[in-house]
């Protein structure tokens, strides 16, 4: 669902951007009070672990494909406001190393899937879990909140390609419900698996379950494993990722080709590639590594920067 260069115009890239600049400022003084010291770690892992799951595309109806947004997994495991700063860190490394969303199409990006899944997805499954404060509702209300998150991405993004001229709202806004309505389906399943995880085995990870008492436990360790999945996700299994076009990328196609500009030369690594390795399959998993490590050590200084006050977006 990543909206490249070229699909909108001026002013809708100024709005969303203006927009998605001031949501993560404001997230950053809103998370000042819930990123303590020993959860610094859990946010850079939870950023590099969604970067990863992202590169993984899964096929779903019709010969396309889709992949983990994970803005409600973010929030689920992290609160709301740093699940909108682990987000995006994400869809900036993707946009800078490896032009996966425009440089132009950031600010939107960043509303359709930062600020709809950590915000209006985390508001629904905190409702679901507050009517019934079980392990079982956790899952259900995390499974719920990441299918009507991935919906309400599609109907940003369709809303946005429509004030663009790009597509007329008639023709774009069902064909991106249904298609991400099969795409939403694997998101919930990934995030529900998790979450179920979790609350059987860390129950403290999760931001609604913890307690002052629990951040005391040893999340390092945690953190340690969560980037070594990451690398593992990065380097072993995104090179098995479905090659059919995602979610975005058919509608365009069935709607009229609407073409992308080519990489700008400052892009290291353009569509996940390490252009002097031969072999896709290499250069796709060291492309995958050095994401991951990039967004983990992004992640991990800005929460240090909202932690102790001196973080640029404030």
């Amino acid at each position: 669902m990543h909206l490249p260069d070229g699909f909108l115009n001026a002013s809708t890239c100024a709005g969303t951007g203006a927009l998605a600049g001031g949501a993560v400022a404001w997230a950053a003084r809103q998370a000042r009070a819930t990123v303590g010291d020993r959860l610094i770690p859990l946010m850079g892992v939870m950023s590099a672990c969604i970067f990863a799951a992202q590169m993984v595309n899964f096929p779903i109806w019709g010969g396309t494909s889709g992949h983990l947004l994970g803005g409600v997994l973010a929030a689920v495991v992290l609160g709301p406001w740093a699940g909108v700063l682990a987000m995006s860190v994400v869809l900036v490394v993707q946009c800078l190393l490896f032009y996966d969303g425009g440089l132009t199409a950031l600010g939107a990006n960043i509303v359709n899937m930062a600020l709809a899944g950590s915000l209006a997805g985390y508001a629904v499954y905190a409702t679901i879990v507050r009517l019934r404060p079980t392990a079982a509702a956790h899952v259900a209300g995390a499974v719920i909140a990441s299918w009507l998150s991935v919906q309400l991405a599609a109907a940003l993004c369709a809303l946005e390609l429509w004030w663009s001229g790009t597509y007329p709202l008639g023709a774009v806004l069902p064909a991106m419900l249904i298609v991400h309505s099969f795409i939403g389906v694997g998101e919930a399943l990934i995030t529900g698996a998790v979450v179920a995880f979790l609350i059987r085995v860390r129950p403290e990870m999760l931001y609604a379950a913890r307690t002052p008492e629990s951040t005391a436990l040893r999340l390092r360790q945690v953190a340690v494993a969560g980037l070594a999945t990451a690398l593992f996700v990065a380097f072993f299994v995104s090179p098995l990722a479905s090659a059919a076009p995602d979610g975005l990328e058919a509608i365009a196609d069935s709607l009229g080709t609407h073409e992308a500009p080519p990489a700008p030369a400052i892009i290291p690594m353009a569509d996940y590639q390490v252009a002097w390795l031969r072999g896709a399959w290499l250069a796709t998993s060291l492309a995958g590594a050095i994401g991951a490590l990039t967004v983990f050590g992004l992640a991990w200084v800005l929460s240090r920067g909202v932690r102790y006050g001196t973080a640029p977006l404030r």
